[in-house]
């Protein structure tokens, strides 16, 4: 091999290594629990509770050790004040793993839009079990008016990357959602 290839990919293999290092990882530790905190309590924002359970593609059964990855920008619509499109390394994020019978639960706040844009706000999702295929997608709320008639129209399809909750009021003012995932085989 050449002098300058052998750079070349020393300084591809350096690149990719230094991006990893920079990125989460998008799998959960087999340890990881099955709820937490996307959003810790002091984060300013409306705050929700987020559960839900992964299912098998028959939409029945229930799969534990689910990993999930759940990312978000903040009630300003950043994913990090000094990246503010910083999805690959959001500040707002958790990993978690379903429990024994499939569900997890998290804590949040309601996600803003990117600034000066008409994107409804959301909440990403990569979800992956061994032996399904990955699920990603984002839940856009009912509620948002930059919910437009063609996100609720995608929203209606199998394997949509939008699915459209609504927030209900919790007895504590917190609201409350249900995602529940089907993941493919």
């Amino acid at each position: 091999m050449k002098a300058h290839t052998r750079s070349l990919v020393a300084c591809l293999v350096l690149g990719a290594s230094l991006a990893a290092a920079r990125e989460p990882d998008r799998v959960a530790p087999e340890s990881a629990p099955s709820s937490g905190d996307v959003a810790a309590a002091a984060e300013p924002g409306e705050r929700l509770e987020v559960k839900g359970v992964v299912y098998a593609s028959d939409g029945r059964t229930p799969i534990p050790k689910a990993s999930l990855y759940v990312y978000q920008t903040d009630a300003k619509g950043l994913y990090r004040p000094d990246d503010p499109m910083g999805n690959r390394n959001p500040r707002l994020m958790v990993l978690l793993r379903t429990d024994a019978a499939g569900r997890y639960a998290y804590r949040t706040i309601r996600p803003a839009s990117y600034p000066g844009t008409n994107v409804p706000q959301h909440i990403h999702y990569e979800v992956t079990a061994a032996g399904h295929g990955a699920r990603i997608f984002e839940i856009v709320f009912d509620q948002d008016p930059l919910v437009t008639a063609e996100i609720r129209s995608q929203a209606t399809q199998p394997d949509s990357i939008y699915s459209i909750r609504r927030i209900e009021k919790g007895a504590s003012g917190v609201g409350l959602l249900t995602q529940d995932v089907i993941l493919g085989r």
